[in-house]
């Protein structure tokens, strides 16, 4: 099978160049209730595409396939916390390359609707706000009410949009560049009115960015009214998917509600092509044919001028610790407290392929690949070619994949023995566990060490959290795994039979190194991704300082260090002529749990094998190395294998598998391992690898 990398042939346009060709002809605006381009009648007709879950190198390769399909016009989100992981550093390379991304899609001779947030959800860890807003260490952090006219929050956002509107303001189409439309907020309706907080980052927008650029809005009609501003301040759109209303009352709440006369163009900005998936749950597996069937009636509205954009035209990947979750509302609380129905405000984490059917997927094939169905990308080519009269480019090729088989993992160390070596100091001391947004950490795995009477940690004891863990907890006692926590279940853990006393753990029999009236508690608690669909912080680690051992309150002795971790033999002859590997899934199943895979050091997220659907994890090909790929599982749940027992091992296949069991839920309590603590994979010649970030940069 052919495969191909899709390139430009001309050079990516700089700034400079972008901006010499300005022209007085070079004009976006909505008049006559039309979209209206240099003059002429334009129909919008996008999909979006997240460069920040696509893998840089890949980044042509797909908008060419975008334009290929038919688009004119491509739509992506701007995530604050990726472009400011820390306070006041802002980043703009790598994964965080805006300006190159923008410059990008200008040469594939696509337009751009640019979504800037500053809360943008798609999903994303916290939807897209940073992390240390909930930090005490920063003004107003964990008080200031975001996503309102809170003035401290304000202050935030200002200092964040003014740098990044100022790159932005070259690209615009009147300066020459790609960018027709900039969204303010995302889908305010669910949580507005709050007109002084719209009103301020439209004023701030157009300081920066000028009059002449539209600016506009996203929410699903029966909101709109909330979520935007009436006259001709904003331009009003809508968001659906396929059937889930009828078009004439759909568009004309955007049309006779708030957009002035002749500035009512109609625009979904957001159709559904498939949807998200949570872990534990059937992937999602939307009707194609639906799906088209509707997208031609969106095209055909209004005598031929309904404008669209596909949400999602391209999949991509959550690397790292980047997807987010969602918290459901429930109100028989009593029907949880007996046992009958999940806890209050479930819990349900996004998995990390970000696939969502699309018709490019993940991997930049067509078909829905690891779902199947008619072809949705075709489909949706053939009925754009149909509808507009011309013939889209041709075809490409079917990207590169390969299968590079089974990697045996026979090494491997008890994640608490590396401790010594990654945080020599023994952790941040405090007298009460703080959630690790206090310790300066953005997410991943944080550590709870207690040391407790020896005759208070013995089977039949009981361990109480004062609110639920946020989101996984494994708990050992003197090194060995005693049980867990999970966001979704109760707060409270009986030590069971076989809880090793202090000369009969891991860490220190037969070293003396413990006082051996002390025992060794240890609560290491995974962080899996903010909700990115509400208002209230999102905290994580211990979510309360509360924490009692029978009735002894544990404190003065807690510390919070950081916990973050590094093989594959690929043939030089599979380097393509653009210098770049195959791309590949890693399957993970069978053997494995719960936990974080990396590939020569780049995080590429949590897997979840115990409850699915994903097994598998995308790979870009970038990653890969023409010799040996150092390959690091960070396992939370399985025990350690024994000399006698089958050596673990991961595969590497070229397809995905989203058939992983569904709802399955974690055991209450793992059996204790055999010989070491849980399995921290580690590997000879292995970099430590630091997961306070995503790994956009590696």
């Amino acid at each position: 099978m052919r495969c191909l990398m899709l390139r430009l042939l001309a050079a990516i346009p700089a700034i400079a160049s972008v901006q010499a060709t300005h022209n007085a002809t070079r004009t976006f605006t909505i008049t006559n209730d039309r979209f209206i381009k240099d003059g002429d009648g334009f129909q919008i007709i996008s999909g979006s595409i997240h460069y920040f879950r696509i893998h840089p190198s890949q980044w042509e390769d797909r908008l060419l396939r975008l334009k290929a399909m038919g688009l004119n016009t491509v739509q992506t989100y701007v995530p604050w916390n990726l472009h400011e992981a820390r306070p006041g550093e802002l980043v703009w390379h790598g994964f965080a390359d805006l300006e190159r991304f923008l410059r990008l899609a200008h040469a594939a001779s696509l337009l751009v609707l640019l979504r800037p947030g500053p809360y943008i959800c798609a999903e994303w860890d916290f939807g897209g706000l940073p992390w240390w807003i909930a930090s005490s260490q920063v003004a107003g952090g964990g008080a200031m009410k975001y996503r309102t006219s809170d003035p401290v929050y304000l202050a935030h956002v200002d200092r964040w949009w003014r740098p990044l509107l100022a790159k932005v303001q070259p690209l615009l189409y009147q300066n020459g560049g790609p960018v027709v439309m900039v969204q303010i907020e995302n889908e305010f309706g669910f949580y507005g009115p709050d007109e002084a907080y719209l009103r301020h980052l439209v004023g701030l927008a157009r300081s920066v960015l000028g009059n002449d650029v539209v600016l506009y809005t996203t929410d699903p009609p029966p909101y709109i009214a909330n979520g935007t501003l009436p006259g001709d301040a904003l331009f009003s759109t809508v968001d659906f998917g396929p059937g889930w209303y009828n078009l004439s009352y759909a568009f004309g709440q955007q049309q006779a509600l708030m957009n002035a006369p002749g500035r009512r163009a109609p625009l979904n900005s957001e159709y559904y092509t498939g949807w998200l998936t949570w872990v534990g749950q059937d992937i999602a597996n939307k009707s194609v044919a639906k799906m088209v069937k509707h997208f031609r009636e969106i095209l055909a509205y209004a005598n031929g001028t309904g404008s669209v954009n596909l949400y999602m035209a391209a999949g991509g990947t959550n690397f790292g610790f980047t997807a987010g979750g969602q918290l459901d509302y429930l109100t028989d609380k009593v029907a949880w407290r007996e046992g009958l129905r999940g806890p209050p405000d479930l819990y349900r984490p996004v998995i990390t392929s970000y696939d969502y059917g699309s018709p490019l997927s993940e991997s930049g094939e067509t078909g829905q690949p690891g779902l199947g169905g008619p072809n949705g990308f075709k489909l949706l080519r053939a009925a754009i070619a149909e509808h507009t009269g011309r013939e889209p480019p041709p075809l490409p090729p079917p990207p590169c994949l390969e299968a590079y088989g089974t990697v045996e993992v026979p090494q491997q160390a008890p994640l608490l023995s590396q401790l010594p070596h990654w945080f020599p100091g023994g952790g941040l001391p405090s007298d009460t566990p703080l959630v690790m947004e206090e310790y300066g950490q953005q997410g991943g795995v944080i550590l709870y060490r207690m040391y407790v009477p020896a005759s208070s940690a013995v089977p039949g004891a009981t361990l109480h959290l004062g609110g639920a863990v946020h989101d996984v907890a494994q708990v050992l006692v003197n090194g060995r795994r005693v049980g867990s926590f999970d966001r979704n279940g109760f707060t409270t853990l009986t030590l069971p039979p076989g809880t090793p006393g202090p000369a009969d753990g891991l860490l220190f029999a037969g070293t003396g190194a413990n006082p051996y009236p002390n025992a060794v508690l240890d609560i290491l608690v995974s962080a899996v991704g903010r909700q990115n669909s509400r208002t209230d912080y999102d905290t994580k680690g211990l979510s309360s300082p509360d924490v009692f051992l029978n009735d002894l309150p544990l404190t003065g002795g807690w510390n919070g260090p950081v916990l973050y971790r590094g093989l594959l033999h690929v043939d030089s002859g599979l380097v393509g002529s653009d210098g770049l590997l195959p791309s590949t899934y890693l399957s993970i199943k069978a053997d494995w749990s719960f936990g974080l895979a990396y590939i020569n050091g780049f995080n590429l997220g949590w897997y979840a094998a115990d409850r699915g659907p994903a097994n598998t994890l995308y790979v870009p090909g970038a990653l890969l190395a023409p010799c040996a790929n150092e390959v690091v599982l960070l396992e939370m749940n399985r025990t350690s294998y024994t000399p006698a027992g089958p050596t673990p091992a991961v595969r590497f296949v070229a397809a995905p598998d989203f058939s992983g069991p569904r709802g399955a839920p974690a055991p209450a309590t793992a059996p204790a391992p055999p010989t070491s603590a849980f399995g921290g994979i580690v590997f000879p010649g292995g970099h430590q690898v630091s997961l306070q970030h995503q790994g956009s940069t590696a």
